[in-house]
């Protein structure tokens, strides 16, 4: 003859071993989930997590209204609570992190929040480093926005550093010199022509080129009338 299963837990039974593992035990000055995640020492040994869940057995049998049960089901129980509704509240949370998602059916009940009351909310391992309200994307859009500006200001310092460098180095021998007023007396009209403007390396030295020009074509005007 098969061994009958024992009926499932219900919802008041798993609520209830919630309920005991997020007590204080004796005098450990930790609640029982503590007690028994704890590893081994002087005082706490394996005696003592064997006679913590034989507390918890008694304890839940002289509180429940359903069949008895013993303590190495309680402990396997609470083994599946503790994994199983930790899964549903990360999906939970990640779920209220997503922006613009429409509303979702959440599986968070009064179970999940009971036995998360007692595991902790608050664990790296279940809501990372950062807040759960913390929108990554905005930080993304805030650092390509910072990686451009400091791109557009390392390319501005090598143009300006590359032109500053050419303008030093060139020479031009089809210019023509132009004597001073110190030399004969009078400005000569003879007009030198400007450089060959150097092939531009960005829309920045472009611009810059184009500023020069204007500039030099005023001033020619100038001396023309």
């Amino acid at each position: 003859m098969a061994k009958q299963r024992a009926p499932n837990f219900t919802l008041q039974e798993n609520t209830l071993l919630a309920h005991l593992m997020g007590e204080e035990y004796m005098n450990f000055g930790v609640s029982r989930h503590k007690l028994d995640r704890h590893r081994f020492t002087s005082q706490i040994s394996s005696s003592v997590k064997k006679e913590m869940w034989s507390n918890v057995e008694t304890t839940f049998n002289a509180n429940s209204t359903g069949p008895h049960r013993k303590g190495s089901d309680l402990e396997k129980k609470w083994e599946n609570l503790t994994s199983t509704q930790r899964g549903i509240y990360q999906d939970h949370q990640r779920m209220l992190t997503l922006t613009g998602s429409p509303p979702f059916n959440s599986k968070c009940t009064i179970l999940t929040e009971a036995v998360m009351n007692v595991i902790g909310k608050e664990g790296v391992d279940i809501m990372g480093i950062g807040p759960s309200s913390l929108d990554t994307s905005i930080l993304q859009l805030t650092d390509m926005r910072d990686d451009d500006q400091q791109d557009a200001e390392i390319n501005m310092t090598m143009c300006t550093s590359s032109a500053a460098m050419s303008k030093s180095v060139s020479f031009n021998p089809k210019r023509r010199y132009t004597p001073s007023m110190a030399e004969n007396g009078y400005r000569s009209a003879t007009i030198s022509p400007p450089d060959k403007p150097s092939p531009s390396c960005c829309s920045h030295c472009s611009l810059h080129e184009l500023n020069a020009l204007k500039k030099r074509k005023l001033e020619l005007q100038i001396q023309l009338f």
